[in-house]
């Protein structure tokens, strides 16, 4: 195996090629000239070649000491473009967000919002892509997913485990007369949700009704969407009842856009996760965004004593009853 020569030297040399001189070399340096010439040294005696002589004014560089420099400073130049890369992406201030559709926009989206307001000079590119992303701060830093996708992660922590809740728009509650119990519903426009294969899907009607007393036999899906956030887009334009995640729907019950009809909801059957990037957290922006995700993640989750597949702890609901 070819042994190549001390570091130092080579380093020592590119300087003294980059510069032209001995002395201007060892201040770049930060050595003295002596110091400088020795390294040459050791540098010519490990190639077995003359790699600079003297002339009256100084010193040049041999042809063996021409063909040499112009390839190791490709080389350090190389290494000096990495250094800046590194150097400006700790002090980036841009993130990346990965996210489901639905979650992107319904509930990352509206929380963004908050995060801005506590780093007005960080930016965030947010991704909607319900196939994984790939973390290597260029695709990605942060992505929040769902269910066993987090075995695909090295570096992930539980975000919240959501719950589904009925709501409806205003609209749609004035035209469709009083809702004051549960079997109310049934004669009601149903929206179902429905995620397929990829994914555990949420509690559905069939799941909720008997939660609360009422049989969920013969009921018809005849409006299912395989977003959720279909679902609760056609909820608001007052299309029909949605049972609903939580997390999806916060800041439109928040604006009024929907109201929560009945206290009782259903655990989802798995959790959210934030995956990230491990150079993401070396810079201030990106451990900063990565706390304050977790923690308003929290505030989402169900409660340890509703883990259990059945009724959350009781809600006060929006209607009168």
């Amino acid at each position: 195996m070819l042994k190549l020569p001390p570091l130092r030297s080579i380093e020592v040399f590119e300087v003294v090629g980059r510069t032209g001189s001995v002395s201007r070399a060892a201040e770049e340096l930060g050595v003295s000239p002596s110091a400088v010439t020795q390294q040459i040294h050791i540098l010519e005696k490990h190639l077995g070649v003359r790699l600079v002589q003297r002339n009256g004014r100084g010193i040049e560089i041999t042809s063996w000491g021409s063909m040499y420099w112009s390839r190791i400073t490709t080389g350090f130049q190389q290494l000096r473009r990495a250094q800046e890369d590194v150097d400006r992406a700790q002090r980036s201030r841009h993130l990346i967000v990965s996210a489901l559709p639905s979650l992107a926009t319904k509930w990352l989206g509206p929380l963004l919002f908050d995060w801005k307001q506590r780093e007005p000079l960080a930016s965030v590119l947010v991704k909607g892509l319900d196939n994984e992303s790939k973390l290597d701060g260029v695709e990605a830093d942060f992505r929040i997913s769902y269910g066993q996708r987090r075995r695909g992660y090295s570096r992930s922590s539980h975000l919240f485990t959501d719950h589904v809740i009925v709501v409806a728009s205003p609209s749609l509650l004035e035209r469709a007369g009083p809702i004051r119990q549960p079997r109310d519903l049934r004669k009601q426009t149903l929206l179902w949700i429905d995620w397929g294969v990829d994914h555990q899907s949420p509690p559905t009607w069939r799941d909720w009704f008997p939660s609360v007393g009422v049989s969920g036999d013969r009921l018809k899906s005849e409006l299912t969407f395989s977003l959720s956030g279909a679902a609760i887009d056609a909820a608001i334009e007052g299309r029909g009842f949605a049972l609903a995640q939580y997390s999806m729907v916060a800041s439109a019950l928040a604006q009024g856009h929907l109201q929560r009809v009945f206290a009782e909801g259903l655990p989802l059957p798995e959790s959210y996760f934030l995956a990230w990037n491990g150079a993401a957290l070396d810079t201030p922006t990106g451990a900063a965004f990565h706390a304050w995700l977790l923690a308003e993640g929290r505030r989402f989750d169900v409660p340890e004593a509703a883990s259990a597949r059945g009724p959350l702890p009781a809600i006060r609901p929006t209607l009168p009853a």
